[in-house]
């Protein structure tokens, strides 16, 4: 499969060299979490798992439509859509981004 994570690419490569460097690394699954590319995760479903049908657009529905705002000092910005990241404290949470690094051979307990 050649589905690129550049997010996660950029953990691996900051854990790798924090590592080389002999730095310890420091991260909670947050960081990681914020990693998941919707776009991605929804081809990993598709052709690793053979998610399809109702099934593929009930995590499609699950992810999609989801938005943020944020406020620094008295000023609000606009809103963002997310395109990444799962949805921290959720049930289904640590299940999708399990399957997201799958290709990576990462496993999540």
């Amino acid at each position: 499969m050649a589905c690129e994570r550049p997010a996660l690419v950029r953990v691996k490569n900051y854990i790798m060299m924090s590592i080389y460097h002999g730095k310890p690394v420091i991260m909670g699954l947050s960081a990681a979490f914020n990693t998941v590319d919707h776009n991605v995760l929804f081809s990993t479903l598709k052709d690793m798992f053979g998610l399809s049908g109702k099934v593929l657009e009930s995590f499609r529905s699950y992810l999609e439509s989801r938005f943020q705002r944020v406020s620094v000092h008295g000023i609000l910005f606009d809103v963002q859509f997310l395109l990444s990241g799962v949805p921290q404290g959720s049930v289904l949470g640590p299940l999708v981004f399990t399957m997201y690094t799958r290709p990576f051979g990462i496993n999540v307990q």
